[in-house]
C-alpha cells in the first residue's frame, strides 16, 4: 500500500553553507600519529552503563562529583577554545578540529539536565561543508539545532549518536549559568517586554480551539480540547523565549554505536565499532587517495598508503567498500581515516549498486538471524493446515476467542498490482437511516509478534520495510508478512478494525458510539489493484454487463463466495463518491497536498534491465484508499490520547520554515507577478488552486508545487508526552493529532500503535502494565524516524540507479527544462518529462559556454551565457539564465561511479506548438 499523504512532505532543504573560513588547514591525515588521545570509542554500551551509574548515585553526590570533575567558568566554550590554543606545540601545529570533552563530565552534565548541553543523532546535508541538523533527544527545544558546518560537526557522521553543546545565542553574553545570560540591559529589557506583550496580544488574536472550526468538527469531529495556532510562525526576534529559537550548537562528543554483527552477515562478530563506506575512489594530486561515497552527506575518506596502492591497480568504474572505525579520526586529520579497504564491485552493476545504497544508507540487513526464522516457523506453524492437495494458513479456534466475525461481509483490498503484503482492508455499507459505514481491516500483526520476541527484537532493528525498484527487503520474514498476515483474498485472517459513520457529504458522524475498535477475523471476497478499481469508478467495467472484459477486471480479481461484480463495483464507486466530497472538505478547511513525483520501471526479464521509465499516476482510485487510511489513523490517536496519555505513539508535521516559504513568494511574484499567500496551509492551498486557473499553464504549476516542497518538514514520530499538546499537530493534514495504524506489516511504528490500542481496549491496568514505557517509545519513535529517512533515501537512490541505467541506453535529447533555482556556477533544472529536478554544472561546458553570475536589481540571482565555440547546431549566441526560464538539456547517465543522473545543457526552450 502506498504510503499516507504525510509521508509525502519532504525533508526541508535548507541552504548550503558556503563560508570558506573553516575548511581544513592540512593536506595529511598524519596517520600514525601516536600521541594523540582517542576520545570517541566508547560502544553504546558504555554510555548506558555510565548513565545508569550516574542516576544510582545519590543527587548530593552527584553534584558534588561534578562540581569537582567541571568546575564551570563564565565561558566554558571559550576555555575549551583557550585551552586547546595553549597546549598546541611544534609538533601539533596542524590542529584542526576541537578535542572532544570527557565522557564522564559530559554525563554529569547530561544527567543534570544542563539546558545547553543536548543529546540526538546528527543528519548532515548533502554537499561539501553543508551544515547539519540535530533534534534534542528530550523535546526541550522547539526547533532543530543549527551545526553550522565541520567545525561544528566536529567529526561527527551523517547519522551518529552526539552531544552538542549549545552556542550563545547571538548579542547575548558568554556566560555559563542561566542566571547571567539572562542578564540584559534596561533598555533591551523594555524593548523584550514590549515585544512579549506585543506577542502576546497577537497570539489572543490568532490562537483559538481546534473544536471552534465548524468545518473541522464535521470533517474530524475532535474530542481533546487542544487549542489551535492558525498561521505559520515566523522566526521569533528576541530571546524573550529562548527555546523557540533556532539555536546553533557543536559537537563535543561522538556516542560509538553497539559493536555487533555486520548486518550482511550477522554470525560475523566484531570488537570494534565501524562503519561500512562504499564509493569510488580518486587519487589527488599530492599523492593522497580518497574513497568518495554516493551519500553525499558523508565526508570523503583517506586510503592508508598500502591501500591506496593496491587500489591503483583496479579498474577505473571500480567500487569499493571500506571500514571506518569510530574513535580513529584525530582532532589533527583533515579527513576520516579507512581501513579494510576492498573492491566489491563495478559501477553500472545492478546488484552491485545495490548493495551499495543499502550500505550506504545503513539499510543492509542481510537475511534474518535462524533464531528469528525458527520463532517465525514456530508462531505459524499453529495455522498451517494440509487437505489432500490444498495447504495454507487459516485462524485456530482459540484465536477466534475474543474477535468480532466479519467473514460474511463484503470486504476486499485495492493494492498495487504486485503487492504481495496485503495489510489493510475496506468494507462499506449503506445504513437504513441513510449514514454510510465504513470499515478498516489492518492484519493483526501484534497478535503473532509479541514484545521483546526475538522477531519483535529484529523489527525493532529494521523498524521499516526498504522498497527499491527491483527487490523489497522485508519488516518481517515473508512467512508473516506474505502468508499468515497478509489479508490474501478467499482466506480467513486476523484483522484489528476501526468501523466508524459517515455522512454522503464525507463528514463524520458525531458520537460516543459511532467508532468501534477490536479484533476481528475476516475473509476478503476480492484483491483489487488500482487499476481495476479505477476502470470500476470510471465505468468502464461492472456496469451489468455479460461478459466481463479481462484486461479491465481480471478474473483473478473478481469477487468469489456470496459477492457478485456488481455488488463489489457498486461498493467502489460509493466509496469513491464519498471520498472525493471528503477530499474537497479538506482541502477547502486548509489540507495541503505537495505529492513527490515517483517514478516507475517496467524491467526486462532478467529484473536488471529497465525497459520504460515514467512518472507514477496518482487516480482516483489511490486517493479513495488513502481517505479511508487518514480516517482511521486519526480516530486511532484519537483513542490513545484519551486512553493512554503520553505513552500514545503519534505522527506530528511541523509547519514548513516561513524563510523558504518567503523565498518562493518572491519568486513567485517577482517573475509571474503573482502574490502567493504563504500565511497558512489553508491559504498555501488556495493560493495553488488559484494559479492554476489563473496561470492556464500546468507547467507552472509544477514547479512552484516543487519549489514548495524545499522549506516542507519531515513528518515524524513522537511519544505524546514528549511534546506539548500544541506540538502533536499535523501541517499538512490541517489535524490536531494523527498516527500510522494502518500498515504493520512494514511499520514498526504501526505495531506499537496496535499494541496501545489493545491496551485501551483491556482497561485501565492494561495501560499501567504496559510493557513499555513513555522514554521507551520516545526512543523507539527515534529509531522508527531514522529508518524511515534511511528507506526514504535508499529507495530514491534506487530510483537514479535505474534511471540512469534506463538512460545509458537511451539519453533523451533535446528534453524541456525549467529553471527553478540560480546559483554562481549551478542551476537547478526540473525536467517535466522525467518529473525530477536536478543540477545543471557550467564548469563542464566551459569548451562551449562563457558564464557569468551577476545579480538582478540587487536581490535576484541571474546567469549570463555566452556562446563561444561552435557546438553541434546550437545558433544561440546569448541567454539569461534566471528563475522559471526554460531551457533544453540531454538527460543521460554519469560516465563515471557513482552512477547518476546527468544534465547536459543544450540552449533555450524553442515551444514548436
Amino acid at each position: 500500500m502506498d504510503e499516507d499523504s504525510d509521508d509525502k512532505a519532504n525533508t526541508g532543504s535548507r541552504p548550503r553553507n558556503n563560508n570558506s573560513r573553516r575548511r581544513d588547514k592540512t593536506k595529511n591525515n598524519n596517520i600514525g600519529n601516536k600521541g594523540s588521545k582517542q576520545q570517541a570509542d566508547v560502544d553504546q554500551n558504555d554510555v548506558s552503563k555510565s548513565l545508569r551509574n550516574q542516576r544510582a548515585q545519590p543527587a548530593k553526590a552527584r553534584n558534588k562529583n561534578h562540581n569537582k570533575s567541571t568546575p564551570r567558568s563564565k565561558n566554558p566554550l571559550s576555555d575549551r577554545k583557550n585551552n586547546a590554543k595553549s597546549k598546541r606545540s611544534p609538533k601539533n601545529d596542524n590542529f584542526v578540529y576541537p578535542r572532544y570533552a570527557k565522557l564522564d563530565q559530559v554525563l554529569n552534565r547530561y544527567n543534570q539536565k544542563d539546558p545547553n548541553l543536548i543529546r540526538g543523532t546528527i543528519r548532515v546535508l548533502p554537499g561539501k561543508d553543508s551544515m547539519a541538523f540535530l533534534t534534542c533527544d528530550r523535546g526541550s527545544l522547539k526547533q532543530d539545532v543549527v551545526l553550522e558546518g565541520p567545525q561544528e560537526q566536529n567529526r561527527a557522521l551523517h547519522g551518529d549518536s552526539v552531544f552538542v553543546e549549545l552556542l550563545p545565542l547571538e548579542g547575548k553574553d558568554d556566560e555559563g549559568s542561566m542566571d547571567k545570560r539572562t542578564e540584559i540591559s534596561e533598555n533591551s529589557s523594555k524593548q523584550q517586554q514590549q515585544h512579549k506583550e506585543t506577542r502576546g496580544s497577537e497570539q489572543k488574536a490568532t490562537e483559538s480551539w481546534w473544536q471552534d472550526d465548524e468545518v473541522q468538527m464535521g470533517l474530524w469531529a475532535p474530542v481533546v480540547p487542544i487549542q489551535r495556532k492558525k498561521g505559520i510562525s515566523q522566526e521569533v526576534t528576541y530571546s524573550d523565549d529562548r527555546n523557540s529559537q533556532q539555536r546553533k550548537g557543536r559537537v563535543v562528543y561522538v556516542i560509538s554505536p553497539k559493536a555487533m554483527a555486520s548486518e550482511i552477515t550477522p554470525t560475523e562478530e566484531t570488537k570494534v565499532p565501524f562503519r561500512r563506506i562504499v564509493g569510488s575512489v580518486k587519487r589527488l594530486h599530492d599523492g593522497t587517495t580518497l574513497l568518495t561515497s554516493a551519500n553525499k552527506s558523508l565526508p570523503q575518506f583517506r586510503l592508508s598508503n598500502s591501500d591506496a596502492e593496491k587500489s591503483n591497480k583496479s579498474v577505473d568504474d571500480a567500487m569499493f567498500q571500506a571500514h571506518y572505525v569510530y574513535g580513529s579520526w584525530h582532532e589533527t586529520f583533515k579527513w576520516p581515516p579507512c581501513t579494510n579497504v576492498q573492491q566489491f564491485g563495478r559501477a553500472c552493476n545492478v546488484e552491485d549498486e545495490t548493495l551499495a545504497l543499502l550500505i550506504d544508507n545503513q539499510v543492509d540487513h542481510g537475511e534474518f538471524p535462524a533464531s528469528v526464522l525458527e520463532e517465525c516457523a514456530q508462531v505459524v506453524a499453529s495455522g498451517e493446515y494440509s487437505n489432500g492437495t490444498k495447504s495454507g494458513w487459516k485462524p485456530t479456534p482459540e484465536m477466534y476467542k475474543g474477535r468480532r466475525d466479519y467473514r460474511k461481509r463484503r470486504i476486499f483490498t485495492i493494492d498495487p498490482t504486485t503487492a504481495k503484503d496485503l495489510d489493510d482492508a475496506l468494507h462499506i455499507e449503506e445504513l437504513e437511516n441513510g449514514e454510510i459505514e465504513i470499515g478498516v481491516h489492518i492484519a493483526d500483526v501484534s497478535h503473532f509478534v509479541q514484545p521483546d520476541s526475538n522477531i519483535d527484537i529484529e523489527a525493532r532493528r529494521r523498524c521499516t520495510t526498504v522498497y527499491l525498484v527491483d527487490r523489497t527487503i522485508p519488516m518481517l520474514p515473508r512467512p508473516l508478512c506474505e502468508i499468515a498476515c497478509s489479508l490474501n483474498e478467499n482466506v480467513e485472517r486476523l484483522a484489528f478494525s476501526c468501523v466508524w459513520r459517515m455522512n454522503r457529504d464525507g463528514n463524520l458522524v458525531p458520537g460516543k458510539n459511532k467508532v468501534w475498535y477490536g479484533r476481528t477475523v475476516i475473509q476478503s471476497c476480492a484483491r483489487l489493484d488500482y487499476a481495476t478499481a479505477q476502470n470500476i469508478i470510471e465505468n468502464k467495467v461492472g456496469i451489468g454487463e455479460n461478459e466481463i472484459d479481462e484486461e479491465l477486471w481480471p478474473k483473478s480479481r473478481r469477487p468469489t463466495g456470496c459477492h457478485t461484480v456488481d455488488q463489489v463495483a457498486a461498493d467502489v464507486r460509493l466509496m469513491n463518491e464519498v471520498a472525493k466530497a471528503r477530499r474537497s472538505l479538506r482541502f477547502r478547511n486548509g489540507a495541503i497536498a505537495l505529492n513527490a513525483v515517483k517514478l516507475t520501471f517496467q524491467l526486462d526479464g532478467d529484473r536488471e534491465t529497465p525497459l520504460l521509465c515514467k512518472p507514477y499516476t496518482i487516480r482516483d482510485s489511490n486517493r479513495l484508499v488513502e481517505e479511508y487510511m487518514l480516517i482511521a489513523n486519526y480516530l486511532v490517536a484519537q483513542r490513545l490520547i484519551t486512553h493512554s496519555g503520553g505513552l500514545a505513539c503519534l505522527r506530528n508535521h511541523e509547519a514548513p520554515l516561513y524563510t523558504g516559504l518567503e523565498k518562493v513568494a518572491a519568486i513567485s511574484k517577482e517573475v509571474l507577478g503573482f502574490t502567493f499567500d504563504i500565511s497558512s496551509s489553508e491559504a498555501m492551498q488556495r493560493s495553488l488552486n488559484r494559479l492554476g486557473r489563473e496561470c492556464q499553464d500546468e507547467l507552472v504549476l509544477k514547479c512552484i508545487t516543487e519549489m514548495l516542497k524545499l522549506p516542507m518538514k519531515a513528518a515524524t514520530y513522537i511519544a505524546a508526552g514528549d511534546f506539548p499538546d500544541k506540538a502533536w499537530a499535523h501541517f499538512a493534514l490541517n489535524i490536531p493529532y494523527y498516527t500510522h495504524f494502518t500498515s504493520p506489516i512494514r511499520r514498526y511504528a504501526d505495531v506499537i500503535v496496535h499494541r496501545l490500542l489493545q491496551a485501551t481496549l483491556d482497561g485501565e491496568e492494561a495501560i499501567q502494565e504496559f510493557p513499555f514505557s513513555q522514554r521507551d517509545i520516545g526512543h523507539f519513535c527515534e529509531r522508527c524516524n531514522e529508518k524511515k529517512e534511511a528507506s526514504r533515501k535508499a529507495q530514491d537512490r534506487s530510483d537514479v540507479v535505474f534511471l540512469a541505467l534506463y538512460l545509458r541506453r537511451r539519453p533523451l535529447k533535446s528534453q524541456l527544462g525549467v529553471v527553478l533555482s540560480v546559483g554562481q556556477k549551478t542551476f537547478t533544472v526540473f525536467v517535466p518529462e522525467l518529473g525530477i529536478s536536478s543540477l545543471l554544472y557550467l564548469d563542464e561546458h566551459k569548451d562551449w559556454i562563457k558564464f557569468e553570475p551577476y545579480e538582478h536589481l540587487g536581490k535576484e540571482r541571474r546567469i549570463k551565457l555566452e556562446r563561444v565555440a561552435k557546438h553541434h547546431d546550437e545558433s544561440w549566441n546569448q541567454l539569461v539564465i534566471k528563475n522559471f526560464a526554460r531551457v533544453r538539456v540531454t538527460c543521460k547517465c554519469q560516465d563515471k561511479p557513482p552512477i547518476n543522473v546527468k544534465l547536459a545543457f543544450e540552449g533555450p526552450w524553442v515551444d514548436s506548438r
